[in-house]
């Protein structure tokens, strides 16, 4: 979020796509205040980042990330720490979207943490894997379960490794469960030839 925020846009759809993907966020997240507050505020501040004002547009970015940081919540601390850690992590939201992924598990897949946003994960993994092990056990975990369970898999290297997948239910500001959290611990199969 904050690597498309900091981006500077280059002509007017690259301007529209910034000003939609905050606009998208703040939609999705309608019910948590914050995070309007926060979108909106990065959105307020690529207005003034792009049109002309009498406002130092220094001084407007500055504003508004510092808005957008408020009531003690910073998004890229908070990312910071999960792309630090080893596992994979995302967050997937009811109807099977990416609201999130860090670091590791993008690298995993060699894309970009914000080319997973919105994308279903039957998009992600191969379908027959999607419809018989991650969907019916996402359906246990939004119905309030945690889930546990192993398989193996391969990188784009070929090397395999032992997976231990743990899915916890999301509570979204509502305090009800708006997805679940995915926690992936990869464990090489073998070790390696010297």
């Amino acid at each position: 979020m904050h690597t498309i925020f900091r981006q500077h846009a280059r002509n007017r759809d690259e301007i529209t796509l910034q000003l939609e993907f905050f606009a998208r966020l703040a939609v999705r997240n309608c019910e948590d205040d914050v995070g309007v507050r926060r979108y909106t505020g990065m959105m307020k501040a690529l207005f003034d980042r792009y049109l002309p004002s009498a406002v130092n547009p220094d001084l407007a970015d500055t504003e508004a990330v510092q808005g957008a940081l408020s009531d003690g919540y910073d998004a890229s601390l908070h990312e910071m720490l999960l792309d630090s850690v080893p596992e994979r992590v995302a967050v997937v939201g009811l109807d099977y979207r990416y609201l999130y992924t860090n670091q590791p598990n993008a690298d995993f897949h060699l894309k970009r943490p914000s080319d997973f946003i919105g994308k279903s994960l039957v998009d992600v993994m191969p379908p027959e894997l999607y419809h018989s092990r991650a969907k019916p056990r996402l359906d246990q975990c939004f119905a309030g379960a945690r889930v546990h369970y192993n398989y193996e898999t391969t990188d784009a290297a070929g090397r395999m490794y032992d997976v231990r997948c743990r899915m916890t239910p999301f509570i979204g500001p509502s305090k009800a469960i708006a997805g679940a959290v995915i926690v992936l611990t990869m464990q090489p199969m073998f070790a390696p030839v010297a």
